[in-house]
């Protein structure tokens, strides 16, 4: 069992979180979208509340896609005031997220430093289920966000002032954040190997190969902002479009362009 207390991931949670401008190989058209789950919590009145996953996944496209099967347990109180814990990352196919799936295997509450178990009704088989509903496209990365509050998903047994045991009922909110977006396009003279590249200030952003069959390509993994759009080939012909919007989550699909 893995430890996590010590990833602090900041994000506000309403706001974008992530600031990396490409996460896929430029030579390679992307064809995936990267969703990632984190999780956060409000302040509670507990010492601390571990809660142990064993396994985070997203109902898709007709099946279960898997984050994270690695086991770690979180102290939900750690991950409060605007701050969350990534609990797992994949590429996956575009589509529509409409349910995740937390596998808990063990929760915990720790009260003026007693350590008592908690009770997790049938989780341990089918999971703790989110209803969601968001699609994803691809080039994009999304960070779905789940407010997990430990002062309304831990309920007590017995007397409230002298509690006999303690249950799991969770009240989890999901928030799904769209943080990059793309620009497409497709190319009618490409046999000459012609390159795309996404440009800011003058400055290369990302680049990747048309492709060699249809002509088409996507600039992936764009922070959201403004660009210029340049391809050329290796006969010296070329094409600028400036001023591209990407919007997270979005796809700007520039058409059909002609190298001169």
């Amino acid at each position: 069992m893995k430890k996590l207390s010590t990833l602090l991931l900041p994000f506000l949670l309403l706001a974008v979180g992530f600031s990396a401008c490409s996460e896929s190989d430029s030579t390679t058209p992307a064809t995936k979208a990267t969703l990632s789950v984190s999780l956060t919590d409000a302040p509670a009145n507990y010492d601390a509340v571990n809660i142990t996953f064993s396994e985070i996944a997203v109902s898709m496209n007709g099946g279960w896609v898997v984050l994270s099967g690695e086991q770690v347990t979180v102290n939900l109180l750690e991950w409060n005031n605007g701050n969350s814990i990534e609990l797992g990352r994949q590429d996956v196919d575009p589509g529509k997220v409409t349910q995740i799936r937390l596998m808990v295997t063990k929760a915990e509450v720790v009260v003026d430093g007693q350590v008592h178990d908690v009770t997790i009704p049938s989780a341990e088989q089918t999971g703790l289920k989110v209803v969601t509903n968001f699609d994803l496209v691809a080039g994009s990365t999304y960070n779905l966000v789940l407010d997990f509050d430990a002062n309304q998903s831990i309920v007590t047994t017995g007397n409230p002032s002298n509690p006999n045991g303690y249950k799991l009922k969770p009240t989890i909110r999901a928030v799904d954040q769209a943080v990059t977006g793309s620009i497409s396009g497709t190319v009618t003279n490409f046999s000459d190997a012609p390159l795309a590249i996404a440009l800011q200030g003058g400055v290369e952003i990302t680049s990747t190969p048309v492709n060699i069959t249809n002509g088409s390509f996507r600039l992936s993994y764009l922070l959201p902002g403004v660009y210029d759009v340049r391809i050329e080939d290796t006969k010296g012909l070329s094409h600028t479009q400036p001023e591209l919007t990407v919007t997270a989550g979005q796809d700007n699909a520039i058409g059909s362009v002609t190298l001169q």
